[in-house]
């Protein structure tokens, strides 16, 4: 197998090779994703005094023995704002020059379930390169920090909580390379279904980002956005297509005076304007707009599998993004069109042998319309 043959994010068909030559150990090919895969939670899970990183050299085991408050059954819920640590079933043996980047996957950042990615000998969440072993190869166990945010949620060995997408190098797009790829295909529609021409839409030249605005007119009376309450109703994760949203969430409605108030501390699901499209030879990731613009964040789970609002041929005219706020500073108001998040697009080494919305993959949100609540609940 030779991962170094074309620079981008690794396919679906190169995460299954990577599967059968140990150097992703224990995963099932059944989680491979179109550009990633998802990871699994086994029963082994410890509440912590707080969060910690590994020092160099240092595993996860080490820090659990002085940081740990008690071992947790997960057959019981998991109490709002406590931090846990969940082993995780896969381990890695990554080859030289592979590296991996780990977030939410949807339906945990829809409920405000923050996950991160820990694993041995890294000092950092969410990423894994070989550097950090000072070695030509990365090998270490995998772990996840959980914290319920706004409800007590009850996870099951075998959850997939989170996703790990692996690279060979460089992929992200240039600036004159997105605008290329804009002007092929047509990467942004607008409600009604026409494409957006390039003068329509805010391409950063700096950072190579499409800009994403909110959107807070969905159409007289309808709702625009859900707001979490505080409740101790308890969100069983398996359960898909169970909860009515007046259990967790309280709905909002478009604005008169097209704006709304972020309450601090408070989470939100809105919606963006754009409709977007990620076509299957290139993978997707929110990002925060700008730190200048106010201290909220935009997501938890920001990554978009190729085929996300394209298909397979194209046939899908976009699908909106939904968006997961919460503000940090102050009281925060949001306008309607209001810049609100960063997209960027990353290169594939090859076109994966899966696309997003393929029935074979499940894909929750391929058609979602508006602020579309998590897998969990009633449509």
């Amino acid at each position: 197998m030779n991962l170094k043959e074309k620079i981008g994010a690794i396919p679906s068909q190169k995460i299954r090779e990577m599967i059968k030559a140990g150097h992703i150990k224990d995963a099932d090919e059944k989680n491979i994703q179109p550009a990633s895969l998802d990871l699994t939670v086994t029963d082994e899970a410890y509440q912590m005094k707080g969060t910690f990183l590994p020092r160099l050299g240092e595993t996860i085991r080490d820090i659990i023995k002085r940081g740990v408050i008690c071992s947790v059954d997960l057959t019981q819920p998991l109490q709002r704002d406590g931090i846990y640590w969940i082993k995780l079933k896969e381990e890695l043996n990554l080859p030289k020059d592979i590296y991996a980047f780990s977030s939410n996957k949807s339906s945990t950042g829809r409920i405000n379930l923050q996950t991160r990615l820990l694993s041995d000998y890294v000092p950092r969440f969410d990423r894994i390169h070989p550097r950090y072993q000072n070695s030509d190869s990365y090998q270490g166990s995998l772990w996840l920090e959980v914290i319920p945010r706004s409800f007590l949620v009850k996870l099951s060995p075998g959850d997939n909580l989170n996703q790990l997408r692996f690279f060979n190098g460089q992929s992200r797009l240039s600036s004159e390379e997105l605008k290329n790829i804009y002007s092929k295909y047509q990467l942004f529609f607008n409600e009604d279904g026409y494409s957006m021409p390039e003068e329509e839409v805010r391409i950063r030249d700096g950072d190579a980002t499409l800009i994403m605005t909110v959107n807070l007119n969905i159409g007289e009376e309808e709702i625009v956005g859900y707001k979490a309450i505080h409740s101790n109703n308890v969100l069983e994760y398996q359960r898909e297509g169970y909860y009515s949203a007046e259990e967790f969430f309280e709905p909002i409605f478009t604005p008169k005076d097209g704006q709304l108030v972020l309450k601090r501390g408070e989470f939100y699901l809105l919606s963006a304007k754009e409709f977007i499209r990620v076509p299957p030879s290139f993978a997707t990731e929110m990002v925060a707009y700008d730190i200048s613009s106010g201290e909220f964040r935009t997501h938890y789970a920001g990554f978009f599998d190729p085929g996300f609002g394209y298909g397979k041929e194209g046939e899908v005219k976009g699908t909106p993004a939904v968006l997961e706020l919460r503000s940090f500073d102050n009281d925060f108001i949001i306008r309607n069109g209001q810049p609100i998040c960063k997209m960027v697009y990353d290169r594939l080494s090859e076109i994966p042998d899966l696309v997003y919305g393929q029935d074979s993959l499940g894909s929750h949100y391929a058609a979602q319309r508006g602020p579309r609540l998590s897998k969990h609940f009633r449509v």
